[in-house]
């Protein structure tokens, strides 16, 4: 799924806690996909090692893939 995709995907769920009475777990949720999107190389900006792109982690990162999957 791409970052895009996971983030309607959030923002569907964020509608139906909005309505259950129940939206800080989502939001939550948001703001940690928010700050693992992918750069122009598609590495994790949040997982980005500054400066060395060696040690930086391809994007979906695990912590975007733990979210992805729980989330299928």
């Amino acid at each position: 799924m791409t970052h895009d995709e996971l983030l309607i995907e959030i923002n569907r769920r964020l509608e139906v806690a909005l309505y259950n009475g129940d939206p800080q777990s989502i939001h939550a949720l948001r703001a940690v996909v928010e700050l693992h999107k992918p750069n122009d190389d598609e590495l994790c900006e949040a997982c980005r090692v500054e400066e060395d792109d060696w040690f930086s982690i391809d994007y979906p990162c695990p912590t975007i893939q733990a979210i992805e999957k729980e989330l299928s």
